[in-house]
């Protein structure tokens, strides 16, 4: 599992910067496949907690709320970034056209910016997963919760962890971190809900 989940963010990362130099087409098609490839992956990790529709029911207004609340600071960073953008846009030009070395002020003041932003980031994703947790809590049963606690490699996200001390929460709260929040997994879980099987 850990190979996927690696070699899938490699290859996202690949296509990306590749995409400039194939054609649009091909593009689109490696894009897509990579993310049917994810789906993959996060179907791997969903399906052996067998939930029920009316579970994932219950279960997606804490999705569908925390993924709004992912957009709402999106739009609040792209408002942040754009009042930079000007200036920006001339430090480089003033950095090409004439060989000035950027401002360091101002380099500090970006610094900040990004800071700021990442730490509203964590706080947001910290929140997301306490409210998904509550709710799966309240929706699956202790085999389901053991199950998704017992589904990942820890050490495959978390530097310097020690398996052996973490928590069933915490294990819970780092698939619901990178399964059950992955931007894919919604869509998932939507068509699993709506599913003839089951």
């Amino acid at each position: 599992m850990k190979s996927l989940l690696i070699a899938l963010a490699v290859m996202f990362a690949l296509i990306g910067g590749a995409s400039a130099q194939i054609s649009e087409d091909k593009a689109k098609k490696s894009t897509e496949t990579i993310e049917k490839m994810r789906q993959l992956d996060l179907l791997n990790q969903l399906l052996p907690l067998v939930m029920t529709k009316e579970q994932i029911r219950k279960l997606l207004p804490s999705i569908e709320k925390s993924r709004a609340d992912v957009k709402t600071e999106e739009g609040t960073e792209a408002d942040l970034i754009a009042k930079y953008a000007a200036r920006v846009d001339q430090a480089v030009k003033d950095g090409i056209q004439k060989g000035d070395v950027p401002d360091k002020k101002f380099l500090v003041e970006l610094n900040a910016l990004i800071r700021t932003m990442s730490m509203r980031r964590d706080a947001i994703a910290h929140d997301n997963v306490d409210r998904v947790l509550e709710a799966m809590k309240a929706t699956l049963n202790a085999g389901q919760l053991k199950a998704a606690a017992n589904s990942l490699n820890p050490t495959v996200f978390l530097t310097g962890i020690k398996v052996e001390e973490m928590t069933e929460d915490q294990k819970i709260r780092l698939f619901i971190q990178e399964i059950m929040l992955d931007p894919l997994a919604y869509d998932i879980l939507v068509k699993m809900q709506a599913s003839p099987i089951g």
